[in-house]
């Protein structure tokens, strides 16, 4: 019998060319990325504790809870127009009192003259009860006060007590 061979045929073992280091720098730069911007998720069920100082543990009166926002008083200015202050008000964020204006003739100095408006103002803010916490002032001052002006009341702030003093124009919706 004749045996019949086929001769095959070879075909040589092709590797496909594909760059690998830029993919594995690619990796390593997504890599540094997720690491770099990655927030781990806050502890469910995490309950804050406030432990008592004193040695006696728990048996000591609470102390009241002292509220975290600081209070906020606003203070209105208009100008006159050569860039004086012309009237002022006093209101504080969250009362139901109406803003208290500030007028110069109703306070008198010690010697009968009448107190100017910067020393109404700053009779008023002295006036405040302490805090314990942080005081917030509020100026919302027109364009046309004068630049002295504007030091003052800021300086008459300062001394009065108040830690963030923030100078704000008065929208011109408002006046």
């Amino acid at each position: 019998m004749l045996r019949h061979t086929r001769k095959r045929t070879g075909t040589d073992f092709v590797e496909p060319e594909l760059p690998i280091t830029p993919m594995l720098d690619m990796s390593f730069q997504l890599l540094a990325f997720f690491i770099l911007t990655f927030k781990p998720a806050p502890t469910e069920g995490q309950i804050m504790l406030s432990l008592p100082k004193e040695d006696g543990g728990g048996q000591g009166a609470p102390s009241p809870a002292v509220a975290d926002a600081p209070v906020h008083y606003i203070v209105r200015v208009l100008a006159t127009d050569d860039g004086d202050i012309g009237q002022m008000t006093l209101s504080q964020e969250g009362s139901a009192a109406e803003p208290k204006e500030l007028k110069s003739g109703l306070h008198k100095r010690p010697d009968g003259s009448d107190m100017s408006m910067l020393e109404v103002y700053q009779k008023e803010l002295s006036d405040r009860e302490p805090q314990k916490q942080p005081m917030k002032l509020t100026l919302e001052l027109p364009p046309r006060l004068s630049q002295d002006n504007v030091v003052r009341l800021v300086d008459t702030g300062t001394s009065a007590g108040f830690t963030d003093i923030s100078p704000v124009p008065i929208d011109k919706k408002n006046r």
